[in-house]
């Protein structure tokens, strides 16, 4: 096996020989070029965009009770911060209260949005604007927003969407929210 590579080599350095200086010339500026635009088009080509969507430092976070966001009260809402960050492209996230269904169950969960630093945190169903609605002067620098409550203390934000449907409402807050 050895050898016949050997032949090959050294017939193909023979017939590289025969050729005419101006042939082996012709033949080295056609692979320097060749080499040299395929230099040149890997370097000055455009970069293709980027397929992950590049999102804001804003958080907008959502409380719900222990059936997520396929829950009656949570489902509009987090379509609703979907559609704001489409738009927006502020980050979005929830976190569900496991049960049993109580406020100083819920309130951990509470403070660990509080910590997650959300630029706004929603609540959505009883147990959990209750939650907030009790909790809420605790967390002074927090924003927070109710919706089919009234809201107590200064950095609550009570919401009832009456005439306009849930999810355009949070869009809307959420997207004031972010600018």
């Amino acid at each position: 096996m050895i050898g016949a590579t050997a032949g090959v080599t050294r017939a193909g350095r023979e017939r590289w020989k025969r050729l005419s200086p101006r042939w082996r010339a012709s033949v080295i500026v056609a692979l320097t070029a060749a080499v040299a635009g395929g230099i040149c088009f890997a370097v000055l080509a455009p970069s293709p965009k980027p397929r992950a969507r590049e999102y804001l430092a804003f958080k907008a976070c959502l409380l719900t009770d222990s059936r997520g966001i396929a829950g009656k009260e949570a489902a509009p809402v987090w379509e609703g911060m979907q559609r704001a960050s489409l738009k927006t492209h502020a980050k979005i996230q929830y976190l569900a209260v496991p049960a049993p269904a109580t406020m100083a169950n819920a309130r951990p969960y509470l403070a660990s949005l509080v910590q997650r630093h959300c630029g706004i945190i929603l609540a959505a169903g009883q147990l959990a604007t209750d939650t907030v609605a009790a909790n809420a002067e605790s967390f002074a620098k927090a924003r927070f927003v109710v919706l089919g409550a009234t809201g107590t203390a200064a950095n609550v934000v009570a919401v009832n969407a009456s005439g306009t449907p849930v999810p355009a409402a949070v869009e809307r807050i959420v997207s004031d929210a972010v600018t």
